[in-house]
């Protein structure tokens, strides 16, 4: 067997969710309340029994008065408004609305538009926990495109995408397709908006292994990382039925965690193969491993999206202006990503999103493919889904590939409205294709590494 040579690499995940709520002062306590006004009493005869009731009626008209004085006191102290109070906070609103600058790339209608939206001139956070994979979103930031629709967009680091976004504590978030797509047939309030990239992730066994081809695996145990049902395995299925491997009769899925253990794993033969990241390989075991297939290397996979970003859908609902440029921004970032890349990997090390040596991480980023076409990304989520149903990923058996599709996929910033000068990756040509395709054209390699 093999021997590797000895590495532990750790992937540090910060799992820490913002509290997106503000702080909220105590209501101040209201002040008491004294009534100096007493009310004049018409002079007349009257039995005892009519005066008792006079006077309950005078005591009655006084507390009612009292009543009222201390309610209007109250609404005053504790934040409530008059109509008068609320005319003018809707008035100095829309002043303030008014005083800000309608950004140069955004147009008058669209700008209108996006000063009514509920989130217009708030802070809006979206998920980013650092790694090449799901940059764009956070190269939009660094470059400042947001900014220039005039949108405030933070990162915050947490969770996964499903829970996040899926919840509303974040509005945008990356991620395989492969890891959210069954959540959304099965009702998260999220759906995609924008392809990221191909590839990624390929199953490799030990250099020396008799395994040569995908057909090889058949009776073989594969190991995958993160648990049963979840994207690991979800990508094996469709690699392997794309040879002729019935991943649900044909190998054995063996969970475990640690990419560390898993390499253990191998030269112990406890497992026959296994999905890796291709940059935890690149960087760590190029020379010890062999690519079997890959949705980044092999040739049937190129006209696929790996990962895409996922929009909450209330957000997309209540703020489709906002939502079309957030995209917009994206997109570019994509381009950014794929045809200034050194720059982009260097903004990466720069603020700290980055780690590792850097070759490595470049041969890694320009294999991606940064930035794909919507018909692209659409093919690509149909005949994914089209898998999953068949496979029996989507457990759902009522639903249809285009049920999924009315689930998982809104074009809420079509190609065509980009700005002028926008490209796009696409390895392969779609069908109805509107965007040009520009690709890098040195982009970083490594020799003997892939297929």
């Amino acid at each position: 067997s093999v021997t590797f040579r000895r590495k532990f690499v750790r992937d540090v995940v910060t799992d820490r969710l913002h509290d997106g709520g503000k702080f909220r002062p105590q209501n101040e306590s209201v002040p008491a309340l004294s009534v100096g006004s007493s009310m004049s009493l018409m002079i007349g005869k009257y039995t005892k029994r009519g005066e008792k009731k006079m006077k309950l009626r005078k005591a009655k008209r006084v507390m009612a008065a009292a009543m009222i004085s201390v309610m209007a006191l109250s609404l005053a102290a504790c934040g409530g408004k008059s109509d008068d109070s609320s005319s003018k906070e809707e008035s100095t609103k829309k002043e303030e609305t008014a005083k800000v600058e309608k950004p140069d790339a955004v147009s008058e209608e669209d700008w209108e538009a996006m000063q009514k939206e509920p989130v217009f001139g708030q802070e809006l956070n979206y998920l980013f926990n650092g790694g090449a994979c799901v940059s764009a979103k956070y190269m939009a930031e660094v470059q400042g495109y947001y900014e220039e629709y005039g949108i405030n967009a933070t990162y915050m680091e947490g969770d996964s995408v499903v829970q996040t976004v899926g919840t509303g504590q974040c509005l945008w978030g990356t991620d395989h397709i492969a890891t959210m797509l069954v959540p959304v047939t099965n009702g998260v309030n999220m759906s995609f908006v924008t392809g990221a990239h191909i590839g990624c992730k390929s199953i490799y066994v030990p250099k020396d292994s008799d395994i040569k081809s995908v057909e090889d695996l058949k009776g073989k145990t594969i190991a995958i990382h993160d648990g049963i049902g979840n994207s690991d395995q979800n990508i094996c299925y469709r690699l392997l039925d794309e040879y002729g491997v019935d991943p649900t009769k044909d190998v054995e899925f063996s969970d475990i965690a640690d990419s560390a253990a898993t390499v253990a794993a191998l030269e112990s033969g406890e497992v026959d193969a296994s999905i890796f990241s291709d940059y935890f390989v690149l960087a760590n075991y190029k020379d010890d491993m062999r690519m079997i297939c890959s949705i980044t290397y092999s040739p049937e996979f190129q006209d696929e999206a790996c990962c895409v970003t996922a929009m909450n859908n209330d957000f997309i609902k209540e703020n489709p202006v906002h939502a079309k440029y957030v995209v917009m921004a994206i997109k570019r970032a994509g381009q950014f990503n794929r045809l200034h890349s050194e720059e982009a990997v260097q903004a990466m090390y720069d603020t700290d999103k980055m780690t590792g040596e850097k070759e490595n991480q470049q041969v890694f980023w320009d294999s991606l493919n940064f930035g794909l076409s919507d018909k692209f990304t659409e093919n690509a989520l149909r005949e994914i889904a089209e898998d999953y149903i068949r496979l029996g990923i989507i457990t759902n058996k009522d639903l249809s590939v285009d049920d999924v599709m009315d689930m998982a996929w809104s074009e809420v910033c079509p190609d065509e409205e980009m700005p002028e000068g926008y490209t796009v990756a696409d390895p392969v040509e779609p069908e109805g294709a509107t965007v040009p395709i520009e690709r890098n054209e040195n982009p970083a390699k490594m020799d003997g590494f892939g297929l």
